[in-house]
């Protein structure tokens, strides 16, 4: 029953956000049919694309789990999953079934990928390709469909390599989360490379082309994500779609990702986890409790509101579907959309932008209306 309570609170929230926005806040206290109703009416008013609205909406977040600062909270959706048969980009170029190939007329920001299986392939934002002339970065989230062929937008993260084969494959790496932030922001190709050398600083390792897939693959980095994967354990149950993430240092909560079929969510998870991991709990770093400051699902509730109180727009994206660009104060999103459902969301809120090694310090925005939580209903 707590669950359901929670899961209440979030629509309730993101209803009252709204609601001081417009300038009309009405608290309700008629029990779950006026809430209902409430909750629905703000619903009709966000500013989202509707796939956006209908998921944030329809979330419920499970208590805490810890390793040193690193919260991470797993995140249920009540709505239907997405159907069909989905893979990742790391399933599918082990299996074959993805071909990741430089452009007849190799270019630096694009390469060619092509799904020659039979499941739907699922390219994140942030992903890492190795191989080709130089290693690359994925800018979008990209739905492949069996057969289709498709130019992807890429960054560079290998600086001083410009020699080898066509042919890439998977690394098994997703960019930590101060690079996925700048990404998201809009960075050019230079500050991606000055990323790519924070990184590779923090964990100490040393690569002749600056290649930020050495440096994950580095036995720092290694380690670092392998302690936080134990800690954290498996998020089990059938509903759980996604993880908020949060930071002990600050209080604050970092990062929100999500996705529309619990298939890929237990494929990426592991993934997901050293992207954060890398950021929050630097190789080699002491953390006491003593220092931790409280971050609960209240907290993480009042994030998908806040969220839900900004704005998205489609964009466009590489193969199928359609690209998801999202904005709420200092929260930067992208994601994709199949259908009538969000295939995969991720928002991050990481101001100001710092290296990995340094804590984030500022406190959220408060330029924007107050969040007021409305009486749980049961």
């Amino acid at each position: 029953m707590a669950q359901v309570r929670r899961g209440w609170s979030v629509w309730l929230m993101a209803a009252g956000a709204l609601l001081v926005a417009a300038g009309a806040l009405t608290l309700v206290d008629d029990g779950k049919a006026a809430a209902e109703k409430s909750a629905g009416s703000a619903a009709a008013k966000t500013g989202h694309v509707p796939e956006v609205a209908a998921m944030l909406q329809n979330l419920t977040v499970d208590p805490v789990r810890k390793h040193q600062n690193m919260l991470v909270f797993p995140v249920r959706y009540g709505g239907k999953q997405v159907p069909g048969e989905w893979t990742t980009l790391d399933d599918a170029a082990a299996a074959g079934s993805l071909k990741v190939l430089e452009k007849d007329q190799a270019s630096v920001p694009e390469v060619t990928m092509e799904n020659a299986g039979a499941k739907t392939i699922l390219v994140l934002s942030g992903e890492i390709i190795k191989g080709g002339k130089q290693t690359r970065l994925s800018r979008k989230d990209a739905i492949l469909e069996p057969k289709q062929r498709v130019a992807l937008a890429v960054f560079c993260v290998e600086q001083n390599r410009w020699a080898g084969s066509k042919e890439f494959t998977g690394s098994g790496f997703i960019a930590p989360a101060s690079i996925q932030d700048s990404v998201k922001r809009g960075a050019e190709q230079g500050e991606v490379w000055h990323r790519v050398r924070e990184v590779n600083k923090a964990v100490g390792a040393k690569s002749a082309t600056d290649s930020l897939e050495e440096g994950l693959s580095s036995p720092a980095a290694r380690q670092s994500g392998g302690a936080a994967r134990g800690s954290l354990g498996k998020f089990s149950p059938p509903d759980t779609i996604g993880i908020a993430v949060a930071d002990a240092r600050t209080g604050r909560v970092v990062g929100l990702e999500l996705f529309g079929t619990r298939a890929l969510f237990e494929r990426l998870q592991d993934k997901l986890i050293e992207g954060y991991a890398l950021d929050l709990v630097p190789p080699g770093s002491v953390w006491n409790d003593a220092d931790a400051r409280k971050v609960t699902e209240k907290d993480v509730e009042a994030f998908i509101a806040r969220v839900l109180g900004g704005t998205s727009r489609y964009e466009p994206t590489p193969g199928s579907g359609r690209g998801i660009d999202l904005v709420a104060g200092t929260m930067r999103g992208k994601g994709v959309a199949q259908g009538d459902s969000i295939l995969h969301l991720s928002i991050q809120d990481v101001q100001p932008s710092v290296s990995p090694v340094r804590p984030i310090v500022n406190s959220p925005p408060t330029s924007q209306s107050p969040i007021r939580s409305l009486p749980r209903s049961d």
